[in-house]
């Protein structure tokens, strides 16, 4: 019986990152404009006030985050991938650890600077308490 799990986990693990590689991946996170200025990402989800371009000392990305539950004073992490690979990154290097409300419709926001190690297209995924949140794939130019 271990052996037997033993291989469904393996086979389990293959197909999840065979499936990060052969997505179709392309930038879906449009700029659009609110009350508090123009943003990238996914409007009514996530939205980002920054530049998708980087320099090599990080970009300030203020996150502003939607949604039916409540989310604020709760901490959040982003899990990176770049198209093509495989292992994660962590694009942080430094944020507001908890989100805090803004306005009546923003459950939380945050600000944080970020750095890729290079150009390309990478998803970011958001996760809020340890859950999932949700994803944007951004076409980041890192100068």
């Amino acid at each position: 019986m271990l052996i037997v799990f033993s291989i469904v986990f393996v086979m389990a693990a293959c197909k999840s990152e065979e499936t990060i590689k052969e997505e179709k991946w392309e930038d879906n996170s449009p700029t659009f404009t609110n009350e508090y200025g123009e943003m990238f990402g996914k409007e009514g989800s996530i939205g980002i006030i920054g530049s998708k371009t980087v320099i090599e000392n990080g970009q300030k990305w203020m996150w502003h985050f939607w949604g039916t539950e409540d989310i604020s004073n709760k901490e959040w992490e982003v899990k990176a991938f770049k198209q093509g690979e495989e292992e994660a990154i962590n694009p942080i290097t430094f944020k507001d650890e908890q989100l805090i409300p803004r306005g009546d419709e923003i459950n939380g926001h945050a600000r944080s600077s970020v750095l890729f190690p290079s150009s390309g297209l990478w998803k970011l995924n958001v996760y809020i308490d340890g859950e999932y949140f949700d994803e944007i794939i951004v076409d980041i130019t890192q100068e």
